[in-house]
């Protein structure tokens, strides 16, 4: 099962919370509160049991920190046992910050191929994929070029040869064109691939995002941006898209901000993408601008529209029809508040919302999917916390309600988004993410098999 961000560049882009029930077992193992609920009849005998309740109290004084200390460890294990259901797998662990995965079927063989920004390392690398029998080894790859703290790379053939280039956005506010070479041959070859800047993106902003798209319907893929600034942009392609000098900026919007999830789906009643932003700082909030297509409205900055009330730091953004009511749904984690926003639609035209707050353990949730993990033919969600680990939720009829169950998949160091992806080719969506601080490029293989 596929989301939004697995496209086509010419199509589109891209259980417990173990603290209630530790506290829970803290208290039963409270005997004195036990011994005292305990009638007696005759006077020593109150005596006696009062006497043993106040050496069972300083007994539990004691050592209540390590009864504490045990709880919390005896919750670590029973959500460490579900997760371990889900073996986790690495693809590339080479080197350091790989930072977001996007997928795209490069080589014409019916599996979708990765490309991935490593932050730390200063490159972008692509990943050919092997297919079911050699998902859970290395996957064949390349780098594709130097980077800078790159935050994204996505493969779109933007000068028409055949060949997928790699695009990468970085924080030293630049945006890189990785040439592919046009032979295949030499395409998993390191030297073959040439590395250029794209001057309208230079020194405005550190960017997060691109998204290739025709947006004029003339010359090939145009490219919209976001980052860790103001302004929303996109780039119009020129006649020849390697003349990089050429390629012009014009302005979506100046509501940006640090985008954290950025996505091109049908938010209006036009048979138009949209553009839908999850925004951390400087703008927090989830909004919309509608595409206005090819004609002078397009030069001009994009109608804007909030999806519900906006001051929340958002993470990444998914949308889909939950409920089945024929209208789109937009779901997102909140990045600094300990909660996940399901935003049912309410019309065609993406203007009301009714709104529905998962509680989370913690905060800093980041990374968004959503699938049938269980096979049940209910919709699940999944979340990545951004520091350490990643769950899925079920509910049992009702997507708008608050009754979702939360497992646990897996750890990590420093997750990124989530997408879901049938690797192993068992009938039951994947996890594919990255771990910045640990096994970086990895996926968790689902427990559920048709």
């Amino acid at each position: 099962m596929l989301n939004n961000r697995q496209h086509q560049c010419s199509l589109l882009h891209k259980g417990q919370t173990g603290r209630k029930s530790r506290h829970g077992l803290a208290q039963n193992l409270e005997a004195p509160k036990l011994i005292r609920s305990t009638p007696c009849s005759f006077p020593q005998h109150r005596q006696f049991v009062n006497h043993c309740s106040q050496g069972m109290e300083a007994v539990l004084s004691a050592f209540r920190p390590q009864l504490h200390s045990l709880t919390l460890t005896l919750c670590l294990l029973f959500n460490t046992a579900f997760a371990k259901d889900w073996q986790k797998h690495t693809i590339d662990n080479r080197g350091r910050g790989a930072d977001g995965v996007r997928l795209l079927d490069v080589n014409a063989d019916g599996l979708l191929d990765i490309a991935c920004g490593w932050e730390e390392a200063g490159e972008t690398r692509a990943y050919l994929n092997p297919g079911p029998a050699g998902a859970r080894d290395r996957w064949p790859s390349v780098t594709v070029g130097k980077s800078g703290p790159v935050e994204d790379a996505v493969f779109c053939d933007l000068d028409g040869d055949g060949a997928f280039d790699v695009i990468s956005a970085s924080e030293d506010r630049r945006i890189r064109i990785h040439w592919a070479p046009a032979d295949s041959a030499s395409w998993l070859d390191d030297t073959a691939w040439t590395t250029e800047i794209l001057p309208a993106a230079t020194g405005l902003q550190n960017w997060m995002f691109t998204i290739p798209r025709q947006l004029d319907g003339t010359h090939g893929p145009d490219l919209i941006a976001a980052g860790k600034g103001p302004e929303v942009v996109w780039f119009e392609a020129p006649a020849e898209a390697r003349n990089l000098a050429a390629w012009k900026r014009h302005l979506i919007s100046r509501r940006g901000g640090w985008t954290m999830g950025m996505m091109l789906t049908r938010l209006s009643d036009d048979d138009l993408p949209d553009l839908l932003l999850g925004i951390r700082r400087t703008n927090p909030g989830i909004r919309w601008f509608r595409n206005p297509g090819p004609g002078k409205d397009l030069y001009l900055p994009w109608p804007e529209f909030n999806v519900g009330p906006q001051g929340d730091s958002a993470g990444f953004v998914e949308v889909a029809d939950l409920d089945g009511d024929g209208l789109t749904d937009v779901v997102a984690p909140m990045m600094e508040q300990r909660s996940l926003k399901i935003f049912r639609g309410l019309d065609s035209n993406g203007n009301r919302w009714q709104i529905t707050d998962l509680s989370l353990p913690t905060e800093r949730n980041k990374g968004i999917a959503i699938g049938d993990i269980n096979l049940d033919g209910q919709v699940d969600l999944i979340v990545a916390h951004e520091l350490g680990g990643a769950a899925w939720f079920s509910h049992s009829g009702n997507p708008h309600s608050t009754a979702w169950t939360r497992h646990p998949i897996g750890s990590g160091g420093k997750l990124d988004d989530v997408t879901l992806l049938d690797l192993d080719a068992d009938g039951d969506p994947d996890v594919l993410t990255t771990d910045e601080r640990g096994e970086q490029v990895i996926w968790f293989e689902n427990p559920h098999q048709r």
